[in-house]
């Protein structure tokens, strides 16, 4: 990706990226983390092409035996499009334990898309999503 395609960081996003992020990593790693765990998870996944290792705090909806993660403000966040494709596995600490899952990004406008979307909306009736919102679900890889 190019400087003339990334997405310009805001003063928010950037704080949030080098501030808050990093305390909310924290506390999701200590017992403080119940103050946190019923609506944030720690998304732990290695870069498609970087190949670093990220970890990124993330609010989260249930459906069924899946985590839903939606990329607010897609448009200014790269994050999410290491899940195009075929599913990758990543790890999420929820309630301070540690989990693996298979983790892909929903195709915009698909039955299982506005199924994860509802669920993410009844959870944060407030948050503002578009339809082609990307959505990605965490699926349990039970062969971990």
């Amino acid at each position: 990706m190019d400087a003339d395609t990334r997405p310009r960081r805001t003063l928010a996003a950037t704080l949030r990226g080098h501030l808050v992020n990093p305390v909310v990593r924290y506390l999701l790693r200590t017992p403080a983390h119940r103050l946190l765990s019923g609506s944030v998870l720690l998304l732990a996944y290695t870069g498609r092409r970087s190949g670093v290792r990220r970890e990124l705090p993330a609010m989260f909806a249930v459906l069924d035996d899946r985590y839903v993660v939606v990329a607010g403000q897609p448009e200014t966040k790269t994050w999410w499009r290491n899940f195009t494709g075929d599913a990758r596995p990543v790890t999420a600490t929820v309630a301070g334990r540690r989990h693996s899952f298979r983790a892909r990004l929903l195709e915009p406008s698909t039955a299982e898309h506005q199924l994860a979307r509802d669920a993410y909306r009844r959870r944060y009736p407030r948050v503002p999503m578009e339809d082609a919102t990307p959505v990605l679900v965490l699926t349990p890889d039970h062969d971990a």
